[in-house]
C-alpha cells in the first residue's frame, strides 16, 4: 500500500519536475540576449505557460502538505520580475493627465481578411480620432490612404511618412524630427522615427518603434533555414522566432545606444515592439517606466493574432519625471494589435 502511495505521488510529480528545464530555460531568456543563447528566446515567449504550470502544481503540493511545494515557491518568487510584466491589478487615480499619448499599428487601415476595405477605413479612422491624443505614433500606416491623409488634416503638425508606416501626429509644434537607421537593415524595419514636440508642459522627444516581427524572413535567412534542414512548420516556427529575436536584441542594441548618447527632451517611447514582457528586450529597456506596470489592467493583451494568447507586444514607456496616470487599450476587430492610449503627469519630487 505504501508502495502504491509513493508511485502515485511520483506520478504526480513528474510533469513538474519535467517542466522544470524548460521554466527555468523560459527564465533565463529574460536576463540574457538571444545572440549566444538563441533558444531562450522562444521559451520566454511561453512563461504564462510554465508560470501557471508550477503554480498549479505548487497550490496541489500545498493542499497535500507536501515539502516539494516550498521548491515550486521558490521558483515562482525567483522568477517574478518577468511574471510581473504580464498582468496588473492597477487601480484609477482620479487625477488628470496632462499628456496623451497613443500608439497603434494599423495593419495597412486594413481587417486581417483583407475585405471591406473602404468600410475598414472609414471605421478605423474615427477610431483613431477618438483616442482624442494629443501625440499619436502610428506603425504600418499606409501612405496615401483616406486615414493617412485624414490624420494629416486633423493634425497640425506631422512627421513625414517614413519606412514601415511610421508617422507621428501631434497637436503641438515639432520643433525637429529624424528617421534614425538601423546600422543592419532589414525589409520593412529599417529604423525609428523621432520628433521633438513643444508641449505646453516642456519639450519632449516621442519615440516611434516598430521592431522586427516574428513573421519576417529574409532571403539569406530562408537560405541558412534551408540549409539547416529545418523543414517541419513546428522546428520553422521556433527557428523564425530566434532568428527574429536576434535582429530584436541589434535593434535594441542600437536604440539604447542612441538614448544614451543623447543630449535631449526626456523620452517617451511608443510602438511596436513585437516582443513579449517576458522578453529580453523587456528586461533591456527596464530602465525606463512601463505605463502597463503603472496603470495597466489584466493581462492588457494588445494582440489579436495569436488564437487569443493574451500578448502585449505595443508598449509606451518614458522617463521617471513623468508618471501614468491613466491608460486604456481599445479592443476592436479590425487590425491585429489594438490601440493604446495613456495619460501623462508629472511625477511629484
Amino acid at each position: 500500500m505504501a508502495k502504491n502511495k509513493s508511485l502515485w505521488r511520483w506520478m504526480a510529480a513528474w510533469p513538474h519536475w519535467a517542466a522544470l528545464p524548460f521554466t527555468l530555460g523560459s527564465s533565463l531568456g529574460y536576463y540574457f540576449a538571444p545572440s549566444p543563447f538563441p533558444w531562450l528566446a522562444p521559451l520566454a515567449l511561453a512563461w504564462p505557460v510554465f508560470f501557471l504550470w508550477h503554480a498549479t502544481w505548487t497550490l496541489y503540493a500545498a493542499s497535500q502538505f507536501r515539502a516539494t511545494a516550498l521548491i515550486g515557491l521558490a521558483i515562482l518568487t525567483l522568477t517574478w520580475p518577468q511574471t510581473k510584466g504580464w498582468i496588473h491589478l492597477n487601480t484609477e487615480t482620479g487625477h488628470e493627465g496632462l499628456l496623451r499619448v497613443a500608439t497603434w499599428n494599423v495593419h495597412q487601415w486594413r481587417n486581417a481578411s483583407w475585405t471591406d476595405t473602404e468600410v475598414t477605413e472609414a471605421r478605423m479612422q474615427q477610431r483613431a480620432l477618438d483616442l482624442h491624443a494629443d501625440i499619436l505614433a502610428i506603425q504600418e500606416n499606409r501612405l496615401g490612404s483616406a486615414p493617412q491623409r485624414a490624420l494629416e488634416a486633423w493634425y497640425p503638425y506631422h512627421t513625414e511618412h517614413m519606412d514601415q508606416g511610421l508617422q507621428i501626429y501631434s497637436k503641438y509644434p515639432i520643433r525637429q524630427w529624424n528617421f534614425e537607421a538601423f546600422e543592419a537593415s532589414y525589409p520593412g524595419h529599417r529604423g525609428f522615427v523621432w520628433a521633438d514636440i513643444e508641449t505646453p508642459h516642456g519639450l519632449l522627444r516621442a519615440v516611434n518603434i516598430h521592431l522586427v516581427t516574428t513573421t519576417f524572413v529574409a532571403r539569406e535567412a530562408e537560405a541558412e533555414r534551408d540549409s539547416a534542414g529545418i523543414s517541419t512548420s513546428m522546428f520553422r516556427g521556433a527557428w523564425k522566432l530566434t532568428r527574429t529575436a536576434k535582429i530584436r536584441a541589434e535593434q535594441v542594441d542600437q536604440i539604447l545606444a542612441w538614448a544614451a548618447k543623447r543630449d535631449q527632451p526626456r523620452l517617451v517611447f511608443l510602438g511596436d515592439f513585437n516582443d513579449a514582457p517576458s522578453s529580453n528586450t523587456a528586461f533591456r529597456m527596464r530602465s525606463w517606466q512601463d505605463a502597463f506596470a503603472q496603470r495597466g489592467r489584466g493581462f492588457g493583451s494588445t494582440y489579436s493574432g495569436l488564437w487569443g494568447f493574451p500578448l502585449r507586444i505595443d508598449w509606451v514607456l518614458f522617463e521617471r519625471d513623468w508618471v501614468a496616470v491613466d491608460m486604456r487599450r481599445v479592443i476592436q476587430s479590425d487590425s491585429d494589435h489594438h490601440p493604446v492610449w495613456v495619460d501623462l503627469g508629472t511625477a511629484q519630487p
